[in-house]
């Protein structure tokens, strides 16, 4: 099945490829997908970078706070001072999402712009 498949797309691709009679119709066709690539390019960038400084962060923020638990000699002290490193690491995580989830909108939104641009509809 699969490999009729493959088969199949692949004869169409051919067919596609030999209509193109220079290379610059070739880049002309290509230009959308190239585009497309390189936005899911810098959108995976940007979440990864994103990632990095998140855990970087927790991290950091975890090491400062067992340190600090460690001197802590007032079990209530150090109850609220979990706490308080708890709500933090909530609201970090938390923006982190929100920032991540506004990198995937935008990307999204652009995409569908690509594609608008890309492809006309005759009626």
């Amino acid at each position: 099945m699969f490999t009729k498949l493959t088969e199949q797309l692949t004869e169409q691709y051919t067919t596609a490829m030999k209509t193109f009679s220079n290379t610059e119709q070739v880049e002309t066709a290509m230009k959308p997908l190239n585009s497309l690539v390189e936005l899911n390019t810098k959108t995976i960038e940007q979440l990864i970078s994103q990632q990095t400084a998140l855990i970087t962060s927790i991290l950091n923020d975890s090491i400062a706070q067992t340190k600090a638990l460690s001197t802590e000699t007032d079990f209530t002290a150090a109850v609220e001072s979990q706490k308080s490193f708890n709500e933090a690491l909530q609201a970090k995580v938390s923006d982190s999402a929100k920032e991540a989830y506004a990198v995937v909108t935008k990307t999204s939104e652009e995409v569908t712009t690509l594609v608008k641009d890309s492809v006309k509809f005759d009626k």
